[in-house]
């Protein structure tokens, strides 16, 4: 264990040197899970449990916690309701706009504890994969599920240790409306079953929340280029880069998704 613990830490140390060479952009905090040995750990027990857990159910019934699983979406509605606004009511009295290049602050960051809390609720998302892996819905436990959960609570670990401050904010603030959206679809598929089948009913916009994913995508990297070639200062361009190249591995695979299950099936039934 010992010895586990030591390369943790190193391996964090060294990504976080290597995103911040020059140590200014670092974190001054003590934040609660922000150490890689913990995080790294918790992505490793993330991937542990899609192995395991997907192999026990093969043998087991499918479960449904209903309860849990209906605090579980208020809680996620209310709590990505509230970074949003949250997100939006920092920009706004920091004098925070849509151009590159906001004021960043490792002595007194106005975004840090909200930064830390968005990174914290990535754990809280996992437990979408756990209702899928009990409710034995493989078609929804794809490479991009995993893929998603997994690295996006990463990246945001770096970010609460290099990038919590500034420009970050329309991150929060536009993942967050995504998250607030997509959890209220979730709750009312709890609430539109086929009485015979007991299978959620597809729901009109369904397709229309795919849609909004790309275009935060769009967004994401949008703000990305605009920062590398406005050659800000103010924050780590390392983490910039690696950002828009992992938002658009995103983009892809959720674009894929997005043929695969809306568009194929349309020209599918006009043949």
């Amino acid at each position: 264990m010992d010895s586990y613990n030591a390369f943790m830490d190193d391996l964090g140390e060294r990504i976080i040197d290597w995103a911040d060479a020059d140590k200014y952009f670092r974190s001054n905090g003590d934040w609660w899970l922000c150490d890689f040995r913990s995080a790294g750990t918790i992505a490793l027990a993330y991937v542990a449990f899609v192995l395991v857990g997907s192999s026990i159910m093969q043998f087991l019934p499918a479960i449904d916690p209903y309860p849990i699983k209906f605090a579980y979406n208020v809680s996620q509605i209310f709590l990505c309701a509230y970074m949003t606004i949250e997100a939006a009511f920092l920009a706004y009295r920091n004098g925070y706009t849509v151009l590159p290049c906001q004021a960043y602050s490792t002595t007194d960051p106005p975004l840090a504890n909200l930064l830390w809390l968005f990174y914290i609720s990535k754990v809280w998302d996992f437990w979408d994969t756990v209702f899928i892996v009990l409710g034995k819905k493989w078609r929804q436990l794809s490479f991009l599920h995993v893929y998603h959960h997994f690295t996006i609570f990463l990246f945001y670990w770096l970010n609460a240790n290099v990038m919590y401050d500034g420009d970050i904010y329309l991150t929060i603030l536009l993942n967050g409306f995504i998250h607030t959206v997509m959890y209220t679809y979730y709750f009312i598929c709890m609430h539109t079953k086929d009485p015979k089948s007991g299978k959620s009913l597809p729901i009109w916009w369904k397709s229309s929340l795919t849609s909004l994913q790309l275009i935060q995508f769009t967004l994401m990297m949008s703000q990305a280029t605009h920062l590398v070639f406005a050659g800000c200062k103010n924050l780590s361009v390392v983490v910039v880069k690696v950002y828009f190249v992992y938002i658009l591995t995103l983009f892809i695979l959720f674009a894929q998704f997005f043929v695969a299950s809306y568009i194929k099936p349309k020209k599918t039934k006009k043949a």
